[in-house]
């Protein structure tokens, strides 16, 4: 049974590995878009704190209202506790638009912008850097990242089969990583330490990450578990659980990208022992 599952782990990997290290790794990137925004573009989100009353949200919302065009309205106002934050002015349309306001002064301060690195990193990571077709048809780059992911899982399972130890002291062996014993010996330890290490937090990613791709699945998804889409974000990017969980998920995630480069070159190996 397990040369079965050896088998569709090792061909499963083979074609779509790159495209799995990719994923996981500008997935790990997004992780902490948020922080170093705020530190790149300090004149939208810094403000220099002054004595007399804030704004209150209403008169934030007003400023920016009578500011927009027609059909975009304001949906919200996020106020920080931090008094060297600046209020962010959440509008309807587009998606994320925001436009930050100083709650001091009333000053508006600019619009909310992704930079270009996380730009080209959520799109990497929702699309292989494709766009969607103009007039309908199949995306092929969400359609992939779908497919990938998919299997991803299917590689994770199987990959568990394969190297789950029989006994208390072999798992013991397992989940560590050797530096002492030549090359191959370490990378096929960080291949399945790591996967051990990573194969919880990788596989809540992958389930959550896949109602993004897939329609049917996102309906069943949200019916079987009772959830709505923020938990699901929540999961996926590990945020439920503030600064810890974070860093647990960025972890993972980068483990999740060396698994592929990892098997490649243990297979690799393999083949020229053979020859």
């Amino acid at each position: 049974m397990k040369s079965i599952f050896r088998k569709l782990h090792l061909w499963l990997s083979l074609p779509f590995g790159v495209l799995i290290t990719l994923i996981c790794f500008s997935g790990a990137m997004l992780v902490f878009e948020q922080e170093i925004t705020v530190w790149a573009r300090p004149d939208l989100y810094r403000v220099e704190q002054l004595s007399g009353p804030l704004l209150t949200q209403e008169e934030a919302a007003a400023k920016v209202a009578a500011t927009l065009p027609d059909g975009v309205k304001v949906k919200g106002v996020t106020v920080y506790p931090d008094p060297e934050r600046s209020y962010q002015v959440n509008l309807s349309k587009p998606k994320r638009a925001a436009v930050f306001v100083n709650p001091y002064t009333g000053e508006l301060l600019g619009k909310y912008e992704r930079l270009p690195f996380f730009r080209t990193m959520f799109s990497l990571h929702r699309w292989l850097l494709g766009s969607r077709p103009d007039g309908g048809g199949i995306f092929w780059g969400k359609m992939i990242v779908g497919v990938s992911t998919l299997l991803f899982v299917i590689v994770l399972l199987s990959g568990i089969i394969i190297w789950w130890p029989r006994t208390k002291k072999a798992l013991t062996s397992s989940l560590k990583i050797t530096v002492h014993h030549g090359w191959r010996r370490f990378w096929y330890s960080l291949h399945v330490a790591g996967g051990m290490y990573a194969l919880l937090l990788l596989l809540l990613m992958a389930l959550t990450g896949l109602t993004w791709s897939f329609g049917w699945y996102r309906e069943w998804f949200y019916e079987f578990f009772g959830v709505d889409k923020r938990w699901v974000y929540g999961v996926h990017v590990g945020s439920f659980g503030g600064m810890i969980t974070r860093i647990l998920w960025f972890l993972a995630a980068l483990l999740g990208a060396t698994l592929p480069l990892t098997g490649y070159y243990l297979w690799w190996k393999r083949i020229r022992r053979r020859r």
